[in-house]
């Protein structure tokens, strides 16, 4: 029961108590409100509490803790500053290769990044998919309109080397970085909200309390100066332990800053990998000799850097703001934060993302002249981004920019990064080939197959549209994607429970179309839509075989096409032989998303490609996807029968489960059944291309559902 306690004046008694009798809602009188001072409830006459509001407010006693932190800000001299020449390239691949920097691919490919099909903004982005996206932007369901599509960017920023120096200053860092980040992809710096996450030691301890209290007075005062309000957050406190010398240790605080703002529309979104040759590089915000805490002085311990942490930007609001108007005016074509191993690192990220090289002269830098190569190239000072943009729209950028520090430091072109140093010499040389693959971590060997593991477009205007179920079972999760590319293609999409189907609430045989959508049902818990199947075959067989002869379309989608398979209506030869064919775990042996391209199959009876001529582009989000046959005559009638619908390219990753024969979509002999591990449901708008930043598109999805619709 819903209940509540109301304050009501006296006059208003009477009046509240009949409406209450209205509604037949309980409306009893349960005490006064006193100008004793004192809290007082009694329970059948008898009193159980008696409290003095004093005490109710202050009377828990305040904690007194002692909280200690010293100082290990060392400031720069003139024989502490870096004038020694180094071997810059290596430095630049020894930081491509650290650990914070490198590529997380293999990580991000393990997660679902696409359900919903509402990422605008890919965690990896570039020419191959592949480059370091500085922030995610998602679409909720129901932000489009006519004018616009509005989107959220999210971001986090992380800069525990700096804390060992200034707990502090690392509290700045992390809340600019994680702004950067998402204004870096076009998202509004006066609309965004922040959570902190704490990793820290016992806080009993003074000089652990000390940092932990250095690192909230950061957050604050950084709260404060960008307006970002932090709406929660979490802690994990005494993350101690034992030591070989038997000591306590406590783990190097850590905060993490995860940020959420809204972009205005989606379709301004900006990606950090340069676009064209020819366009101009620009450096936005102040470098300065802040190497304390960097990534350079973890590579190059002995190199006489400095150890000034970077400090915090009291004109960082204002600079966001002016990027953000250049963003939304169309003058951007590619943005990168300057963070982790400073203006070298950004450079060689946006280079090996864009697949294309650059031209720069740091000598141009917003910066002090006195500053040395190492500091420009290396700082990791705050509020700094490099910016693409076409030649002619400079003098727009920089009146926009106005009087935030920003100049021309080089161009986009041919096939390596080239950095001139303060001499005119070139410092840095390398072949985009060699900075991706220091990046991600190959030691220059190609991208391989893994070894096998040993185990808002018009909706068509129809008097009636065909009613479509999407079958939904515990643990599907892209139901709504699918309803939606139904909806677009024409059709009523209605999601119903297999439950329903059970008990006969709904009938299968009232509806045009059946989509089984992916997810994981019922948890995977006995295989991949073994489950599914089989409340499939034992509680719906009839009602679906009948389904099936009347000609009517079955799509099965990821999760949805192990169900086919495994309850026998894919292939479809005989549904009570022994399955000759069935979908096996990646031969990765792991988890991946990543967009693959599918070829239609022109030679297959299959409704959902005819007519098909262009490949399909979208993304595949699975563990156990991997096509597999009994035997070698089994794949020769497949192919035979055409009823390799869509087949992926040759190789990993084209072939990114590595699938018998590059099958990617398999139809029965009648066409009218059709499964498939890729996802076509979540590229239906072009803002969902992951090169839509890039200018590129096509290759949409909703394409196998309007060649249903044509036949429901």
């Amino acid at each position: 029961q819903e209940r509540m306690v109301l304050a009501v004046p006296p006059e208003n008694r009477a009046r509240l108590k009949e409406i209450a009798d209205g509604q037949n809602i309980d409306c009893v009188r349960i005490g006064v409100f006193t100008d004793s001072g004192r809290l007082v409830l009694r329970v059948n006459d008898r009193t159980v509490a008696d409290m003095r509001l004093d005490f109710l407010h202050d009377g828990l006693p305040t904690r007194r803790l002692k909280a200690e932190w010293t100082s290990k800000l060392r400031m720069t001299n003139d024989e502490n500053r870096m004038t020694a020449q180094k071997s810059r390239n290596a430095e630049l691949l020894k930081l491509l290769a650290h650990p914070n920097i490198r590529s997380k691919e293999g990580v991000v490919r393990r997660y679902d990044y696409e359900v919903q099909g509402g990422v605008a903004v890919k965690p990896l982005v570039g020419v191959e998919n592949h480059g370091p996206g500085d922030a995610a932007v998602l679409v909720p369901p129901g932000t489009q309109t006519a004018d616009r599509v509005q989107g959220v960017a999210l971001s986090v920023g992380i800069c525990p080397e700096i804390g060992a120096f200034d707990p502090y200053a690392m509290a700045w860092a992390a809340m600019d970085e994680a702004l950067r980040n998402v204004v870096a992809v076009g998202a509004d710096p006066d609309r965004v909200v922040v959570l902190d996450n704490f990793c820290w030691g016992n806080p009993n301890l003074p000089d652990r309390l000390g940092g932990l209290v250095r690192a909230a007075q950061g957050c604050f005062d950084a709260a404060l100066a960008f307006q970002a309000p932090f709406i929660s957050g979490k802690d994990s406190l005494n993350n101690e332990y034992t030591g070989a010398d038997g000591e306590k240790h406590a783990i190097p605080g850590t905060l993490l800053i995860s940020a959420a703002a809204i972009v205005p529309d989606v379709r301004r979104t900006v990606t950090m990998d340069l676009k064209r040759a020819g366009n101009l590089l620009v450096a936005v915000g102040e470098t300065r000799a802040e190497l304390g805490g960097s990534h350079f002085n973890l590579i190059a311990p002995d190199s006489g850097g400095n150890a000034v942490p970077p400090q915090p930007n009291s004109d960082a609001p204002a600079q966001l703001r002016k990027l953000h108007r250049a963003i939304s005016a169309g003058l951007v074509r590619a943005c990168h934060d300057c963070s982790e191993g400073g203006l070298a690192v950004t450079l060689a990220e946006m280079c090996l993302a864009g697949r294309v090289g650059a031209t720069v002269s740091p000598e141009n830098l917003p910066a002090d002249p006195a500053l040395t190569d190492a500091e420009r190239l290396f700082s990791e000072s705050l509020t700094r981004f490099v910016v693409e943009i076409s030649p002619a729209d400079w003098q727009r950028f920089s009146a926009l920019m106005g009087d935030a520090p920003h100049a021309r430091i080089g161009t986009v072109g041919g096939d390596a990064l080239t950095v001139r140093g303060m001499s005119g010499a070139n410092i840095i040389f390398l072949p985009v080939a060699e900075l991706e693959m220091a990046w991600r971590g190959r030691a220059g060997k190609p991208i391989s197959a893994p070894q096998p593991a040993p185990f808002l477009q018009k909706i068509p205007a129809i008097a009636r549209p065909p009613r479509v179920l999407i079958l939904h079972a515990n643990g599907s999760n892209r139901d709504h994607d699918a309803a939606l590319a139904v909806s677009l293609a024409g059709g009523a999409p209605e999601i119903g429970h297999i439950n329903r189907l059970i008990s006969g609430e709904i009938s299968l045989l009232d509806f045009g179309m059946l989509v089984v959508p992916g997810g994981f049902s019922y948890g995977d818990d006995l295989g991949a839509g073994t489950l599914w199947a089989f409340d499939l075959r034992h509680a719906a067989g009839e009602a679906l075989a009948k389904f099936v002869e009347s000609g009517r379309p079955v799509l099965g989608i990821c999760n949805g096409f192990q169900t086919l398979v495994k309850s026998g209506l894919l292939p479809g030869w005989d549904g009570d032989a022994p399955r000759t064919v069935t979908l096996a775990p990646n031969a990765s042996g792991h988890f991946e998303c990543r967009w693959v391209t599918l070829k239609p199959n022109p030679r297959s009876p299959s409704l959902f490609t005819r007519g098909l001529d262009a490949p399909i582009f979208c993304p595949v989000a699975h563990g156990e996807g991997r096509l597999a046959v009994a035997d070698a005559d089994t794949l020769a009638a497949i192919q035979a029968q055409g009823l390799n619908a869509l087949t992926y390219g040759d190789g990993y990753p084209a072939n990114p489960n590595g699938s018998v024969g590059n099958i990617a979509g398999l139809c029965n002999p009648a066409g009218n059944v059709l499964g498939l591990m890729p996802h076509p449901e979540n590229h239906i708008f072009p803002w969902q291309h992951p090169r839509y930043q890039r200018g590129e598109g096509g290759g949409s999805g909703l394409v196998l559902f309007e060649n249903a619709m044509k036949v429901v």
